[in-house]
């Protein structure tokens, strides 16, 4: 296919897209003043054609990226000729437009599937929702075709591309901006239906089901985005650690934490017909931070080793938020007070609902925390013309606090009900549970590494195992009375509690996160110089450098170290851990290639932090022992299997049966 033709078409195809969304925005609004069904049905359709439209064009820009088409500017600066078949693929997301492309691809394939798949109950709505989320796509494309063009051509034409970034060549980066992506562009649907239900002025039970599976949806992937992140920087950037509090890391978890909260004020209003104003505040701060996220990544205010170079794109983003915020502003202002609870008069008390609004504080103090951490350097430097950084030590002031009052919360949370202040066991089981969880605290705590802090720090670790035990106890005892009520037969369990057993999941994930988080960075580490031959011991383990190798990898040179480990007292061989340095051939300098040996308790973790293979054959070394981590990795198993059985209840919001209030 001739370059300028792919070029021409690609353009060509994601200008129909903006004219198809800018149609389809005019068409809902004016089917939602005169209810013309036809004309929003055409509405619906343009969206959908300007998915496929859409998906040609990426087709396309796929074809020249595997073709090394480097006419195509993008093509040229995120390829080369040794990039293996896999990264040609993934660099359609390694880069600044690519990335637009994909987020705004995604966005429409959900949105052909909200206007396409919506249910009966919720027709009147559906015109409120084709114009919001129609108008996002029409400025998403206008985007495309002015700051953010991925079909832009460049000549001469080059005999080779300048290859994608180095640090973004591994199999994590591949499935991770996609992950993160589908979380981001699935909360868009919420928020469809949130400026819908203000500008109808009610919420129905339809809007209820509907908002809750599309969020379940977003949330299980923006979860799996996230830990992928962290599993990328664990193995790529060789700094031992997986979460830095980095503004970009933080972008992303913003709305995660929203959506979060939005999953529990919708707990609440499905059972008692309350908390619908805030679902709707919930739905839009959990979008608003998708695209603030893009806004931060994108702009170049802030330095990160996540963040794109600074474009043009970015202030047009902070546009699009500041638009975006004053209409959602005056649509609530003008139409919230319309919406209100099923029970105006009910008094609240202490109850589980009660415990969920609690939770919904904490969700919402932690982001505002993590927003004020975030956005402080660049407001500072813009209003004082000094950048003052805000590191980890402000973010860890306040979450061991907060991550506290999350695991008292999620264990007498569950254990209440509705409408009673209540606790089934009573105090026998608050006690019981604390009694049961200490051998456990013990366990964790040598094997963790714990008893390497001290003073205040280790007081509060240990209280947080603690009482991660505990929870864990509260949890599975709420379950057992689940089962106990029907008989300890599986498939009624199954049938009227698939939501609970979704929580039950994803609540144990998630103190199962709160224990890896404990474990790690407590462990030991050295710095050793080693010649060949050399050897050097570290918490039991005999490490021994033989010399260093050179192999081919893909299209990366890698200067290898193995050492064999051994266990010290014994002598039994246990393994070779293999840190590298690799050299590509669009890059002139070396990046890190981790060595990790995983047991189930710590993770030997060794950098080559110093080599130069033309001066000497002795290598410095960095050897970490990092406690827990694995828990951290197995806790994102158990979160997104509670986000897809929850998702994937058949009783579609049907009220399970609650012994409580039989």
């Amino acid at each position: 296919m001739n370059s300028i033709m792919v070029a021409d078409y690609g353009y060509f195809l994601l200008a129909l897209c903006f004219i198809c969304h800018l149609y389809g925005t005019v068409a809902s609004l004016v089917a939602a003043g005169m209810r013309h069904r036809r004309l929003l049905r055409s509405a619906c359709w343009s969206c959908v054609m300007s998915t496929v439209y859409c998906f040609a064009a990426a087709l396309l820009l796929w074809w020249a990226l595997v073709h090394h088409d480097y006419s195509i500017g993008y093509v040229y600066k995120n390829s080369s000729d040794d990039l293996p078949w896999f990264f040609r693929i993934s660099a359609f997301w390694s880069s600044l437009e690519g990335s637009h492309f994909l987020w705004t691809l995604l966005l429409g394939v959900y949105t052909s599937i909200a206007l396409l798949t919506y249910a009966k109950e919720n027709e009147h709505l559906i015109p409120y929702v084709s114009a919001s989320l129609q108008a996002v796509l029409a400025w998403m494309f206008y985007l495309a075709l002015t700051y953010s063009d991925p079909f832009v051509v460049q000549y001469p034409l080059p005999e080779n591309g300048l290859g994608m970034n180095a640090l973004l060549q591994n199999m994590y980066m591949m499935a991770h901006p996609p992950s993160l992506f589908t979380g981001y562009t699935a909360l868009a649907i919420p928020f469809g239906y949130a400026m819908a239900a203000l500008a109808y002025g009610d919420i129905t039970e339809g809007w209820l089901r509907t908002i809750r599976h599309w969020t379940l949806y977003g949330w299980t992937f923006l979860t799996v985005g996230i830990f992928l992140g962290g599993r990328w920087a664990y193995v790529e950037l060789g700094w031992a650690g997986y979460w830095a509090w980095d503004p970009v890391e933080n972008s992303s978890f913003l709305p995660w934490l929203f959506a979060t909260a939005l999953l529990h004020s919708l707990v609440v209003q499905a059972k008692i017909g309350h908390l619908k104003r805030l679902s709707i505040i919930m739905a839009f701060l959990a979008f608003f931070f998708s695209f603030f996220g893009t806004f931060i990544t994108r702009s170049g205010v802030i330095s990160s080793v996540h963040s794109f170079a600074q474009s043009p794109i970015g202030p047009n983003y902070l546009y699009f938020l500041a638009v975006l915020g004053v209409v959602a502003l005056l649509l609530y202002a003008l139409r919230a007070p319309s919406i209100l609870p099923a029970d105006a008069q009910k008094v609240w008390g202490v109850s589980k609902e009660s415990a969920l609004v609690v939770t919904q504080f904490l969700l919402q103090t932690f982001a505002l925390i993590v927003f004020i951490g975030t956005m402080y350097p660049i407001a500072s430097e813009a209003i004082t013309g000094v950048r003052f950084h805000v590191q980890a030590p402000y973010f860890n002031a306040f979450a061991p606090y907060i991550g506290l009052a999350f695991i008292v919360a999620v264990a007498i949370g569950n254990l209440m009900r509705y409408h009673k202040g209540i606790v089934p066991g009573g105090k026998r089981v608050i006690w019981l549970g604390q009694l049961l969880a200490l051998p456990l605290t013990l366990l964790f705590s040598v094997q963790g590494k714990i008893f390497a802090s001290q003073g205040f720090a280790l007081w509060m670790q240990l209280l947080g195992v603690q009482l991660s035990f505990w929870a864990m106890f509260c949890l599975s005892y709420d379950l057992w009375l689940r089962f106990r009520q029907v008989r300890f037969q599986w498939m009624p369990l199954v049938r009227y509690n698939q939501a609970y057993l979704g929580a039950y999941l994803a609540h144990l994930g998630l103190l199962f996160a709160v224990l890896g988080f404990l474990g790690n960075f407590r462990g030991v580490d050295k710095t050793v110089t080693l010649n060949p031959g050399d050897q050097t011991s570290l918490y039991g383990y005999d490490f021994k450098f033989e010399r260093v190798q050179v192999n081919q990898v893909q299209n990366a040179t890698l200067y290898t170290a193995p050492l064999a480990i051994t266990a010290s007292q014994s002598g039994r061989p246990l393994g070779e851990v293999i840190p590298a340095r690799a050299k590509y051939p669009t890059a002139d300098q070396l990046f890190h290639e981790v060595g990790i040996h995983s047991h189930f308790w710590h993770d030997i973790y060794v950098v080559l932090s110093a080599f130069t293979p033309s001066e000497s054959e002795a290598v410095t070394l960095q050897i970490f022992i990092n406690p827990t981590v694995r828990i951290v990795w197995i806790s994102v198993v158990f979160m997104m299997l509670g986000g897809l059985v929850a998702m994937f209840d058949p009783s579609r919001g049907r009220r399970s049966r609650d012994y409580a209030e039989a």
